[in-house]
């Protein structure tokens, strides 16, 4: 439960780093927190996902500075649904990271379009800024991907094995 509330924050502050006005406007579309809820999916229940996915939907408005409460709402639905995802297409590696953030991301920006809609508001963002938000989470996703392949293959214990035989 650390490790998510340290994930949470770190990726808060990141998503806020994102956002600062000299960044190009593409990379502030990121929403890096939706890697912890995708992360999350892996050890927690369906259920947990979605209080995470809506504790980090509520931390996307307030870094965003929007109306509380759509971006919890689309939080929940799409850590929910990333959590039923992964554990019925029982994602692994790299297709885990890419499809859930993928998913995550498409599912949260849609149906947050869709809470704004029946409020009877606009949102701050067009359609391009939702196809941005998707491509730049996913492309996020898939760095976290291959830092995970590349930790992986230094902790093999087959490398240890070479670099033992190396030495002798």
């Amino acid at each position: 439960m650390t490790a998510l509330v340290i994930g949470l924050a770190a990726t808060a502050l990141v998503q806020l780093g994102l956002q600062a006005v000299q960044v190009w406007w593409i990379l502030g579309s990121c929403r890096p927190v939706l890697l912890v809820v995708l992360a999350a999916s892996r050890r927690l229940s369906p259920v947990q996902v979605a209080w995470l996915g809506l504790v980090a939907g509520l931390l996307t408005d307030v870094l965003a500075d929007r109306v509380l409460g759509p971006g919890g709402i689309a939080g929940a639905v799409a850590g929910s649904l990333v959590a039923a995802v992964e554990r019925r297409l029982e994602l692994q590696g790299p297709m885990f990271w890419v499809g859930g953030a993928l998913t995550a991301a498409a599912v949260f920006d849609l149906v947050w379009r869709l809470l704004v809609a029946a409020l009877g508001a606009s949102p701050d963002h067009g359609w391009l800024g939702t196809l941005a938000s998707t491509v730049t989470t996913t492309s996020l996703a898939l760095l976290v991907a291959l830092a995970e392949r590349g930790w992986g293959a230094w902790r093999a214990p087959e490398r240890r094995r070479r670099r033992a035989l190396k030495q002798a």
